[in-house]
């Protein structure tokens, strides 16, 4: 008979993709696996994401402590509740109670949490930023934003701080994603820059567009949009280090310091625009499940101080 081994599973839901990993007690990774949204979720949510990690549980022998998952959402404030998902093609029906039932199915305890904080984890652990103050800005499918004070990832009275792309400074004839009308995300995003992309026939491929069109009007205004919110947050929170990051900024030509350029230009001077560093943020696409399957090991598999000692 097989020993069964103790690992925890970190999840990563994204409207494309999903990732997962499996990590064991003393921290290796035993397993990262990327697949397509729409097949693991075909038959629901629950079974889709009870079957991949059963799967692996099976051929590792092992029995899963914890699983951490991140979603590109609100989450309340307790862990399980989803909120809102303006990004991701789910029913909230099928949402409601999903961390209970997973649990019963999985056999240990589930957390939620919005996959932005998980991005920001893994790169402050990777910059050694962990006592440092740091606001992340992820652009990808949306204005992705995260914000480290004190040592962890600041989510607010409610679990849903640092929505900076739902903030009111968009096209106020575009409704948001959200419900709301003019949020940042209806010109900053990657949404956003596919829906001016599907608009005429290119002679280019979505992800070669700042390789061939960075100077045109929409392009340029996206990047000031940035630029203000980018800098809105610094100036509110005068943090040591903003992160820069997300599948936008990491398609080929991306003019990223033109971006910090801009940003600059609206900072407080002589403070923070003097002090405040800008970071490239780690372009890894488990980084977040990575996030996610670590924050599980601290949280169901770390052996209490008492024992330790």
């Amino acid at each position: 008979m097989r020993e069964e081994h103790s690992v925890v599973a970190g999840v990563d839901m994204g409207a494309t993709h999903i990732r997962f990993c499996l990590q064991n007690e003393e921290g290796t990774v035993l397993h990262c696996e990327k697949r397509r949204t729409a097949e693991v979720i075909a038959a629901g949510v629950q079974p889709g994401i009870v079957s991949l990690i059963q799967a692996q549980l099976q051929a590792f022998s092992a029995r899963c402590h914890g699983l951490v998952m991140g979603f590109p959402a609100l989450v309340g404030k307790d862990g399980r509740t989803i909120i809102s998902t303006p990004n991701l093609p789910l029913k909230m029906d099928e949402l409601r109670g999903l961390a209970d039932r997973l649990e019963q199915d999985l056999g240990c305890p589930v957390t939620f949490t919005r996959d932005v904080n998980l991005q920001l984890s893994f790169d402050v652990q990777e910059n050694a930023l962990q006592d440092q103050q740091v606001l992340a800005a992820y652009l990808g499918t949306g204005m992705g934003f995260a914000i480290w004070l004190n040592g962890a990832p600041w989510t607010g009275a409610h679990g849903v701080a640092g929505e900076l792309g739902h903030i009111p400074q968009g096209d106020m004839t575009l409704r948001c994603g959200c419900g709301n009308s003019g949020c940042l995300e209806t010109v900053c995003s990657g949404v956003a820059l596919q829906r001016w992309y599907l608009q005429q026939p290119r002679g280019y491929e979505l992800g070669e567009l700042f390789i061939h069109a960075a100077e045109e009007p929409f392009v340029q205004h996206l990047l000031q949009h940035a630029a203000r919110a980018i800098a809105t947050s610094i100036n509110l929170f005068d943090p040591d280090a903003v992160i820069l990051g997300g599948g936008v900024m990491d398609m080929p030509a991306f003019p990223r310091e033109t971006l910090i350029a801009l940003t600059g230009a609206h900072l407080r001077r002589p403070l923070p625009y003097q002090a405040v560093r800008f970071i490239t943020a780690s372009s890894s696409a488990f980084n977040g499940a990575l996030g996610a399957a670590t924050l599980a090991r601290s949280r169901y598999l770390a052996q209490p101080a008492a024992a330790l000692g």
